[in-house]
């Protein structure tokens, strides 16, 4: 466990809060977790997941690798990010976005031609609408236009501001389970809302094609992430933390 801005958290959420903040300040997120009442997970993070390494059928020499990469990606001991200046903190969200890339080059070059397909379709599952903003291969694809995606935009960026005040709220170290679960469902209700209004603003022939690129669907338990010494239901991210 590591201390994140007073709050005590478990290593792998410090790895994702960083890669997401990084999206952020880098014009690709809002909302600093980014997507609907939800997280913004590239490959190398969804790829640490028990369900997803079993949905791709990983074999053990995969696991065994993609293990080191997941590691890699761990912050040094000894990150406090409320002694960091402004600058500092850039810095160090600059240098973990990097990693991420890096490490999310290296899981694609891991995995076969349709373990990749299939994890694309697990991140558009975890995204959801919030990919449309994000993921400009899928924007492209589906023929977003601009009114559509300051439309879209703009109900993403409420909808980060809502589920950023919502989470503050899982931080908290007095923080009753009544109280965690109550939070839990009211971002599962927000993610829902969303969802419906981002998907309105697209077309039939749009939310046809986007159903087919996510293909089989794929449900990961977020709501535990945060939850002690948990990274999801099925295991933690890469077996440890």
């Amino acid at each position: 466990m590591r201390q994140l801005f007073g709050f005590t958290v478990p290593v792998f959420v410090v790895c994702l809060i960083a890669g997401n903040v990084a999206m952020a300040q880098g014009g690709r997120g809002r909302g600093g977790f980014g997507g609907p009442g939800g997280f913004q997970m590239g490959p190398a993070q969804l790829i640490g997941f028990e369900p997803v390494q079993k949905e791709l059928k990983l074999s053990d020499d995969q696991k065994a690798k993609i293990k080191e990469i997941t590691d890699a990606l761990r912050p040094q001991p000894g990150v406090n990010f409320r002694e960091m200046t402004d600058e500092q903190r850039q810095e160090f969200f600059a240098e973990m976005r990097k990693k991420n890339e890096e490490a999310a080059k290296k899981v694609g070059e891991l995995l076969t031609e349709a373990q990749n397909t299939r994890l694309k379709q697990i991140q558009l599952w975890i995204q959801g609408t919030g990919a449309l903003t994000t993921n400009e291969e899928l924007a492209k694809k589906l023929n977003v236009t601009d009114d559509q995606k300051t439309a879209l935009k703009t109900i993403l960026e409420e909808s980060g501001k809502k589920g950023g005040e919502l989470r503050r709220g899982l931080f908290g170290q007095d923080v009753s389970p009544e109280d965690r679960a109550k939070i839990n469902e009211q971002l599962t209700a927000l993610r829902s809302e969303t969802e419906a209004e981002c998907l309105a603003v697209l077309t039939d022939d749009q939310k046809a094609q986007f159903d087919k690129l996510k293909g089989p669907k794929f449900e990961l338990d977020m709501s535990q992430l945060f939850g002690p010494g948990r990274g999801g239901r099925g295991g933690r991210p890469g077996g440890n933390n």
